[in-house]
């Protein structure tokens, strides 16, 4: 998954709204900068830039993407519960100010929806002392480069700005946490305006509806399933309080991430931040609930439906399967397997879908990057029309998952997918704006922004069998939504859950291989423990001859012990006999001498 992705606006419904205007109101900047402040924020008048400045290029030196960057980062707290990262880099003269907002519209009631993408205008429409959309001109008549977007998970503000500029831009967002506007006519304006834009980006879209409806139809729950723009009739009759309400419980500091990323020391933020947005009122937390999306069980979890699509030119199919969310080996694993199915000139899809054969104008793999239960999600837009051919994407796009849990990628895929996967990261790294948003994602979601110089190696730990396992686990048809987009008008439809017969022998096939893979193992397995008996008994009768062997050579030595004593014993014996022999034979002769003596006498 990767953890943050940029994909196609028609791929994601919760795409970016760019709020950069088109012109510099340096009218309005001088007017600002005049505006005195409340006695709740520190500074006595908004602080001023240098001088406008057009940002400058930022020509960051290559990296390899061998390793994330060592970046260096503080965090600390302010006295309102406000958490602040700090990522010192002094390669240019910019500083990316950030404020990540721990809301999205996963927290929403039901028949509220939109609120949380609403305050991305809001936010803009002014406060006590900063007028409508003049944070915006401010902000881009020193050069900055500034945007928010908001997911099911959070929403981000965030503005690059020249050094000089840094204050100014603390200021602002510390008057509009402190002291947004919201009333009837801001509410009212911007109303409107989501609504033509809900019109513009879905309704009047070829192909964007069934975005939405693909996620309705893969969770089940409110949180994950509405839509984050909101639907029309929540929008038309949602109240100011509704707004207010909102606006209190979630944009409390407790809930906000301050991240400056670029030429700040750690010093200088510490100063800055407490001066600014430590003046930011405390408020109490809110309580979010718990998520209740049920786990998705095969068998019983397939959805497919179609929609009529009247601005359609040609057919269009989305397959979705539910996955974990985080940072697992299982995710790591699911980002690799997408982008060998999908990413890129040299993909499995280009081939069987483009190359091979064109049947695709576009496609696109990922995951959304959500926080706690994710998508992958395989799109494409067809070349050419009728259902035969959304038939046929569905069987090359199967097949090819098919294959990878089988056989898995080969060595070169894998590679292929590791290097370019970690070469996305690091190069991300290097524009001051994304680096501000991963480390507020990884400080919120992971709780420590230092988490993110650790990624990579998940990565490369990936074999090809983790592919194999994620996509028999994860991307099976029993766990897929399938929705088709037909031209012409028709609202959806929910079609049968009938198995097709491809994936019937797709099923039977990866049983087949599943079964001669257990096989495989339960040889091995079999032929480890003969090995085993075999070296035991090996080894039971190599000690048994030792003992024999040393046995007869004890009972040997005992022997050759016994009759050399014997022989001693034989010999101390004829040696005594000898002796006393002799004792006798000499008393015997002086006896006899002593006889003959007498005699002669």
């Amino acid at each position: 998954m990767p953890l943050l992705h940029v994909v196609p606006k028609t791929a994601m419904p919760n795409a970016s709204k760019n709020l950069r205007g088109r012109w510099l109101a340096w009218s309005l900047l001088a007017s600002l900068l005049a505006m005195p402040l409340a006695p709740a924020l520190a500074a006595k008048r908004p602080p001023k830039a240098a001088k406008p400045l057009v940002q400058p290029p930022y020509n960051a030196p290559a990296t390899a993407a061998k390793d994330l960057p060592q970046l260096q980062i503080s965090r600390f707290t302010l006295d309102n519960g406000m958490r602040v990262v700090v990522q010192h880099d002094a390669a240019a003269p910019l500083v990316a100010v950030g404020v990540w907002v721990d809301v999205g519209s996963r927290d929403e009631e039901p028949g509220k929806s939109g609120l949380a993408h609403f305050f991305e205008h809001m936010m803009f429409q002014g406060s006590k002392r900063v007028g409508k959309m003049e944070h915006l001109t401010a902000m881009e008549a020193v050069g900055a480069d500034i945007n928010a977007n908001t997911t099911s998970d959070r929403t981000w503000y965030y503005q690059v700005v020249p050094k000089p500029a840094l204050e100014l831009a603390l200021w602002l967002e510390a008057e509009r946490l402190a002291h947004l506007q919201i009333d009837g006519k801001s509410v009212e304006n911007q109303r409107q305006t989501v609504l033509e834009e809900r019109r513009e980006r879905y309704e009047n879209r070829p192909y964007a509806a069934s975005q939405l409806k693909l996620i309705e139809m893969a969770f089940a729950t409110w949180p994950l399933q509405h839509s984050t723009i909101g639907e029309e009739d929540d929008l038309k009759r949602a109240p100011v309080s509704d707004f207010a309400d909102f606006f209190a419980r979630w944009y409390a500091p407790k809930h906000c991430i301050l991240v400056l990323a670029g030429d700040v020391t750690e010093a200088e933020a510490r100063t800055l931040a407490q001066k600014y947005l430590g003046a930011v009122p405390r408020r109490p937390a809110a309580d979010r609930a718990a998520l209740t999306e049920p786990e998705v069980t095969a068998p019983t979890s397939h959805k497919a439906g179609t929609i009529g699509d009247s601005k359609a030119q040609t057919p269009a199919l989305h397959l979705a399967w539910q996955i974990p969310a985080g940072l697992t080996a299982d995710v790591y694993a699911l980002d690799l397997l997408a982008d060998i199915l999908g990413g890129g000139s040299s993909s499995r899809l280009e081939k069987v879908l483009v190359r091979d054969r064109t049947l695709t104008s576009s496609y696109w793999v990922g995951s959304h990057g959500r926080k706690d239960r994710d998508l992958l999600h395989i799109y494409a837009e067809l070349a050419e029309p009728g259902r035969p051919a959304v038939a046929e994407v569905k069987k090359r796009i199967r097949e090819q998952i098919l294959d990878l849990a089988i056989n898995g990628p080969t060595p070169a895929e894998l590679e292929q997918a590791k290097t370019s996967f970690g070469a996305s990261w690091v190069f991300g790294l290097e524009g001051p704006a994304t680096r501000a948003q991963l480390l507020a994602q990884f400080e919120s979601w992971y709780g420590d922004a230092n988490t993110l110089s650790g990624l990579l190696p998940g990565y490369r730990a990936v074999t090809a069998a983790d592919i194999r396992r994620v996509a028999r686990q994860y991307l099976t048809w029993d766990r897929e939504t399938e929705l088709e987009v037909i031209v012409g008008k028709g609202g959806f439809q929910l079609t049968p859950l009938k198995k097709p017969a491809d994936v019937v022998e797709n099923d039977k096939a990866l049983a087949r291989k599943i079964k001669a893979e257990a096989d495989a193992v339960a040889k091995a397995e079999a032929d480890a423990k003969a090995k085993v008996a075999a070296e035991e008994k090996a080894k039971a009768d190599a000690a048994a001859k030792a003992e024999a062997d040393a046995k007869a050579k004890l009972a040997a030595e005992e022997k050759a012990k016994t009759d050399a004593a014997a022989k001693v014993e034989a010999d101390a014996k004829a040696k005594l006999a000898a002796e006393e022999k002799a004792k006798a034979d000499a008393a015997a002769k002086v006896e006899a001498d002593a006889k003959a003596k007498l005699a002669a006498e």
